[in-house]
């Protein structure tokens, strides 16, 4: 587990991730868990993440402050420029898929259920990562998937 600095809507936060490279990330802010996103731009058809700010560790010091999760952060603001096709989500990790919640045609709002990977005794529930509808779901139930396999394809 590593330590890292982020701002969320301006403010700054010190934040406990458990891995970096893993989606969705788990990070840790004051004792309370959270699954997050972190989100990649396109640039001239190549992928760039921010990287996150590593921040040394002490043990003796805890992290301070206080999480504001009353309200959910702002969408950003609607594209202007055409959307260039379906999303695709991925496998965070490698498991069983249990349960598909979603058919093709389907719409969707940003957090409804997708589908249910058991992985290590434990139900992962995927959710929507946006609105719109289900374009293609790559999985059934009872299928063995591995990370990065894709699940399901969204046009928006």
């Amino acid at each position: 587990m590593k330590l890292y600095r982020v701002t969320i809507d301006g403010r700054v936060y010190d934040v406990e991730i458990d891995d970096p490279r893993a989606r969705p990330v788990t990070a840790r802010l004051s004792g309370t868990a959270y699954s997050v996103e972190i989100e990649s731009t396109t640039v001239s058809g190549l992928n760039h993440e921010k990287p996150l700010q590593e921040l040394p560790v002490s043990k003796e010091a805890p992290i301070t402050g206080t999480p504001q999760p009353a309200s959910a952060p702002a969408p950003p603001p609607a594209s202007t420029s055409a959307n260039t096709g379906p999303t695709t989500m991925t496998a965070p990790i490698p498991g069983l898929v249990s349960k598909v919640a979603v058919v093709a045609g389907q719409a969707v709002e940003r957090g409804d259920e997708l589908l249910t990977i058991e992985a290590m005794k434990m139900f992962n529930i995927m959710r929507s990562p946006s609105t719109g509808t289900v374009a293609t779901v790559h999985v059934k139930d009872g299928d063995n998937i591995v990370q990065g396999q894709p699940l399901v394809s969204f046009s928006t």
